[in-house]
């Protein structure tokens, strides 16, 4: 804004400037006044002291500016005067010019004057227009205050805030690292207590998987001790007592009746009856049928919230059931085979009694052939007296009939051989009896 020197007749009202001057001049707060043609009316002891620029070195002039800066330049009095408020605000920094809450067309301001003193000086002014009687503009007040401290310790205060976030975003940084190490250990010792849990649950489902099949070892070997169905069927019920469980077991062995066991439970042979044909393995609710041949096994209260143990139950009884009809189909081949050697013990009977009587009748027919072929031999050298043969023709005749009867009787002999053949077949199938 370029200052502009005004008519000069106008001055203050003629009965107001004592008392003007004397409440600028007893004031402590520094103050000085310009018309409205912007020169210096008013320049208080205050106002010496803050700006270093002497009353009478500027009353009178335009020349205030040399109290703030080290070149002329428009201040917010002048501003005020000429009505460019909007140029004042915006040659101060953003937010240190305002308007007064308390006077109307008053206006308020701060800032860094860097002439003034050693080191610069902060101030806050205040300035607002003087007005006439009827309302015209005189000129303007403007009021000064060395906030230099003040701002001083804002900017200390503001150091220490930094600093102090500094300290407390390391702070927040450390224990946000601290807490993600925090995170890091909990969810490892969590991952751990869960491992461990497995472990300790894989170690009991180990133990109890080892008693189970501990129970289900010696099942098998009762098995082999088992001379009868029944026997098979009492040790597989008993095998399911052992597992905590409760069912039944029917035993069916050809040309014997169905049996089943316990005794006495109708809902259980209902159940055989309704379910046996099936196939290998049934569930329904909580029960579990296992079918075979020869045997069949019935879990009535399977864990069904234990999944894991209901599975080693299935495959255990399973193979139990498996085990209980093997044993069964050997008892009843074992039984076949004793009903198979007992005929054979009977034939044996019956063909020892006919080889014996064979032999008899071989041996009376033997003696009777050799009676017969002397009494032929001793017939013919009879009844060569009578034919008239020559001595050589009979001797050749007997010859011819000798040597006949030696076959014969050599064939007899043969039958000798014969018998000693069937009485050692007839000796070792009495040893298989």
């Amino acid at each position: 804004m370029r200052l502009v020197k005004k008519d000069e007749s106008q001055v203050w009202p003629s009965e107001s400037p004592e008392l003007l001057d004397a409440l600028i001049q007893g004031s402590p707060v520094a103050t000085f006044v310009i018309d409205h043609a912007h020169r210096i009316t008013h320049w208080n002891k205050a106002c010496e002291l803050v700006t270093g620029v002497a009353a009478r070195d500027v009353i009178g002039t335009c020349e205030h500016w040399r109290g703030f800066y080290p070149a002329p330049r428009p201040i917010l009095a002048d501003y005020i005067v000429a009505g460019e408020i909007e140029q004042a605000m915006a040659s101060y920094e953003a937010g240190n010019c305002r308007a007064s809450r308390i006077i109307t067309g008053a206006y308020e301001a701060e800032g860094f004057f860097p002439s003034l003193g050693e080191k610069g000086c902060w101030l806050y002014f205040t300035a607002a227009p003087l007005l006439g009687r009827n309302g015209e503009l005189l000129g303007a007040i403007e009021t000064l205050q060395n906030i230099t401290a003040r701002k001083l310790a804002e900017q200390q205060l503001q150091a220490n805030n930094d600093a102090l976030e500094q300290q407390v975003e390391a702070r927040t940084q450390e224990l946000q690292q601290r807490n993600a190490e925090l995170v890091e250990m909990l969810r490892e010792r969590c991952e751990l207590e869960n491992r461990a849990g497995m472990a300790s649950n894989t170690a009991f489902a180990a133990m109890s998987s080892m008693g189970e099949m501990g129970v289900l070892l010696q099942v098998l070997q009762s098995f082999n001790a088992c001379s009868k169905a029944s026997e098979v069927g009492e040790a597989a019920l008993n095998a399911l007592s052992q597992y905590g469980l409760q069912g039944a077991v029917q035993v069916r062995m050809p040309g014997q009746a169905i049996k089943t066991l316990p005794e006495g439970g109708r809902l259980e042979a209902a159940t055989f009856d309704n379910l046996i044909d099936m196939g290998r393995v049934v569930n329904f609710y909580s029960r579990t049928l296992v079918n075979y041949p020869y045997l069949s096994l019935l879990v009535s209260n399977m864990p069904k919230d234990d999944e894991e143990r209901a599975g080693r139950i299935r495959d255990n009884i399973a193979i139990l059931a498996e085990a209980a009809d093997a044993r069964l189909h050997a008892l009843e081949s074992e039984a076949g085979n004793h009903r198979r050697q007992d005929a054979i013990v009977g034939s044996l009977d019956g063909i020892r009694t006919l080889l014996a009587s064979i032999e008899s009748r071989q041996q009376q027919s033997l003696a009777a052939s050799r009676l017969a072929i002397h009494g032929l031999a001793e017939t013919l050298e009879k009844l060569f007296v009578h034919l008239g043969l020559t001595e050589s023709q009979e001797e050749r005749l007997l010859e011819t009939v000798r040597s006949s009867l030696d076959s014969i009787l050599d064939a007899q002999d043969g039958q000798g051989d014969f018998r000693i053949e069937l009485s050692g077949i007839i000796k070792r199938l009495s040893e298989f009896s």
